[in-house]
């Protein structure tokens, strides 16, 4: 019998904005990493009026390409009907999924894995999606359990071994993935953050892998897009990009983000109402410490109070919008979260609207005719930006409410790493073979001394001798 290969495998996410999904085979054991969807809403048909089809809805996730077909993965009951798939219960592999961190663009498709097959995600992570799928926030998803992520600690899927490695320590926590095989060695680095609030965390990678022969360095390149380019760099031009693991000068840190938002609250004379990513629960404790320094009651919508009492085990404010109310026969959840809370009206938000900090998603957005106008300010809520169409709607609406929209755009901070900073973590592990990808632009972010190689998806690649060749070229 002859001797297994180390297989890679790209499923989505080299020329898109997230939705990365790519595995490592190595004989029968096989590790997938992220389960994502690239966030397009021209292209999203389950947009909230479409609806999915109750038995078809993984089998119609495949008919529109939302899903990659990838054998041994989903249930032959979720397939329904659906061919060219092989499912889980005819599949010889030994799988396991790992998730790096709980953006939708990395784990949206998770609720698809059959439930026999291990998904590991950090505790936390758990913890807050849970919370989401109990408020019906949370992915499309089968009864399943989750396995716990820990930093450090190495899992082992037959002869493949995936070590956690810790890059974000709040919230969900964020990992990048090490990878091993009889072959060689892969890395991972899911979300590349180099200038956070944790970036000595961040580059602490590079600590690591410095022990390491890096083969294939699978890389985040979000930020080598045009106009990030243009105002970073000054040019489009990827060889004129010199490595360095400073914030670039006239650039800003996530430091400099949170302290912008911060002091558009405190300038606020009236109410101040927040549009965030209800997954950031490190951003639902800044806003509810920034409340208290302000002299301010945090106040939350049902769903992410819920979520805010989950995590933290504390009793949120919380305010009911008129299209979000709960009359007898309540959710078990809203019940408990009546327990665990404490109530706000709209009558004394309107009596005070200074002394308040307000959550307002934009499904309940009409709730902001009801309030007296103030400050709205935008902190990676949906909608998220202008390319959506639901953004100049929100714009219209905030205008003809009277609030002022406030968003931090401005042309000198992005929130992945910057070019210079994605190149220098790049020149420092030297791989053999770079894989930029969950850019717009990959072919920019070029190797020190190494191969750049830009994967076909569904093209198998072989590992060998610190090299990657497309399988059918193999002897």
């Amino acid at each position: 019998m002859d001797k297994p290969q180390t297989e890679i495998t790209f499923y989505s996410g080299i020329h898109t904005i997230g939705g990365v999904i790519f595995e490592v085979r190595y004989g029968n054991d096989r590790v997938l990493m992220e389960m994502g969807a690239a966030y397009d809403p021209k292209k999203d048909v389950f947009d909230g009026e479409v609806e999915p089809r109750a038995k078809n809805w993984l089998a119609d996730k495949l008919r529109l390409g939302s899903l990659p077909e990838i054998d041994g993965l989903f249930r032959a009951a979720d397939l329904a009907g659906y061919e060219g798939v092989v499912p889980v219960e005819e599949s010889p592999l030994n799988t396991a999924v790992f998730i790096t961190h709980l953006h939708l663009d990395h784990m949206a498709h998770i609720g698809t894995v059959a439930p026999q097959i291990p998904v590991y995600m950090h505790r936390n992570a758990q913890v807050i999606e849970r919370a989401l799928e109990t408020v019906g926030e949370g992915v499309d998803t089968l009864v399943r359990e989750y396995q716990d992520l820990k930093p450090d600690e190495l899992v082992r899927v037959g002869e493949i071994a995936v070590m956690p490695v810790l890059c974000h320590d709040e919230s969900y926590f964020d990992f990048a993935f090490l990878v091993t095989t009889p072959d060689g060695v892969i890395y991972w680095t899911g979300d590349l953050v180099l200038h956070g609030e944790n970036h000595e965390q961040a580059f602490k990678q590079l600590d690591l892998l410095s022990n390491y022969e890096v083969d294939l360095l699978i890389c985040d390149a979000t930020s080598f897009m045009n106009d990030v380019l243009s105002w970073s760099n000054q040019s489009l031009n990827p060889q004129a990009i010199l490595p360095s693991r400073e914030v670039p000068q006239g650039l800003l840190s996530e430091a400099d983000y949170y302290a912008w938002n911060y002091e558009k609250i405190a300038e606020a004379p009236g109410l101040c109402v927040f549009n965030f990513y209800q997954r950031e629960m490190d951003d639902a404790r800044r806003l509810i410490d920034w409340a208290e320094r302000l002299g301010r009651k945090c106040c939350f919508e049902p769903d992410a109070a819920y979520m805010v009492h989950q995590f933290f085990g504390i009793s949120p404010f919380v305010y009911y919008p008129d299209s979000q109310r709960f009359g007898p026969g309540a959710p078990a959840w809203v019940e408990e979260l009546r327990r665990n809370s404490r109530e706000l009206s709209l009558e004394e938000i309107r009596a005070n609207p200074g002394a308040y900090l307000l959550q307002n998603s934009y499904r309940h957005i009409m709730e902001l005719f009801s309030l007296p106008g103030g400050l709205y300010l935008h902190m990676g809520g949906m909608p998220l930006g202008s390319f959506d169409p639901a953004f100049a709607k929100m714009l219209l609406l905030l205008e003809k409410a009277g609030f002022e929209f406030a968003s931090f755009s401005a042309k000198n901070y992005f929130a992945h790493a910057y070019p210079s900073q994605v190149k220098y973590f790049v020149d420092t592990i030297n791989p053999h073979v770079l894989v930029p990808c969950h850019s717009y632009n990959p072919e920019r972010l070029l190797p020190k001394d190494g191969r750049q190689l830009i994967p076909e998806l569904g093209r198998t690649y072989i590992l060998k001798d610190h090299q990657i060749n497309e399988k059918n070229l193999e002897a």
